[in-house]
């Protein structure tokens, strides 16, 4: 089924209606603009319900606006060109309808089932990371093996990242730690940059398992799921034969859990 984002309905809106909003006029529709307000009815119901989060007030100015739209058409319908849509509580209903979809975001919100996270306590990092395990499980459940195997290397990438940066281990140990992998030759000729910001997975698996912040076995999980989250790479696949599939997906997954329980205290 069909799904609109927030931003494509905003976008829609505009399109049909491209005045709304200027000089704060209370802009009225009259039966030569049904068919347009019919679309934007439609368009709103296609935006998923878990996207619309607002302030009540917001929320309740949506409801109040599409509620007169759907009433007018009606109008329109059983009685013919009678009367015009008036403006809610003194605003363009339209408006209503773009400004509060204008605040509504693209990516859904974390499911209720998804980890909550709670030892990272940067709150808009930790939502990130958790809109990305949500993200995985979504599509996992819609069978998109490539993008639950992409996103749940993501989530594991991100976890690592803020872990390396949580004292202990101090720098000094890190870049210890990096001194002993690239000498038994895992990191092959080239070190790991000195700013972690541009390390990649391999590099924050391995040294997070060699300061034994994760355990062996997941340090063995998550390196399957490196392995599989490269297989993106046109190039990877030509010479391997190898492709993401339901096998990758719940690998990379699994290595998620994994990850999670290590650094849960």
């Amino acid at each position: 089924m069909p799904r609109v984002m927030p931003t494509e309905a905003v976008q829609t809106i505009r399109r049909l209606f491209p005045g709304i909003g200027r000089h704060n006029v209370a802009q009225t529709y009259s039966w030569g603009n049904a068919n347009e307000l019919r679309g934007i009815i439609n368009i709103v119901k296609e935006v998923p319900s878990e996207l619309i989060v607002l302030p009540e007030h917001v929320y309740a100015n949506l409801i109040l606006a599409t509620s007169a739209i759907e009433n007018q058409l009606n109008l329109w319908i059983s009685r013919g060109e009678v009367s015009v849509l008036r403006p809610v509580n003194g605003v363009d209903p339209v408006l209503l309808i773009c400004e509060a979809l204008d605040r509504c975001l693209d990516e859904y919100p974390p499911a209720p089932t998804t980890s909550e996270l709670t030892f990272i306590t940067n709150v808009a990092l930790r939502e990130f990371i958790r809109r990305d395990i949500s993200a995985t499980d979504r599509r996992l459940s819609a069978l998109e093996w490539k993008a639950a195997t992409v996103l749940a290397g993501a989530a594991i990438e991100a976890l690592l990242h803020w872990r390396l940066h949580q004292p202990p281990p101090t720098d000094v140990e890190i870049r210890q730690s990096v001194d002993t992998l690239h000498g038994q030759g895992v990191f092959g000729k080239n070190k790991p940059p000195s700013n972690r910001d541009n390390w990649t997975l391999h590099h924050f698996v391995e040294v997070s398992g060699n300061l034994k912040i994760i355990g062996t076995n997941t340090v063995k999980e998550a390196k399957l799921a490196q392995t599989f989250r490269n297989l993106i790479h046109p190039g990877k696949t030509a010479r391997t034969g190898e492709t993401c599939d339901r096998g990758t997906a719940l690998s990379a997954r699994a290595a998620l859990d994994h990850i999670v329980r290590d650094l849960t205290p």
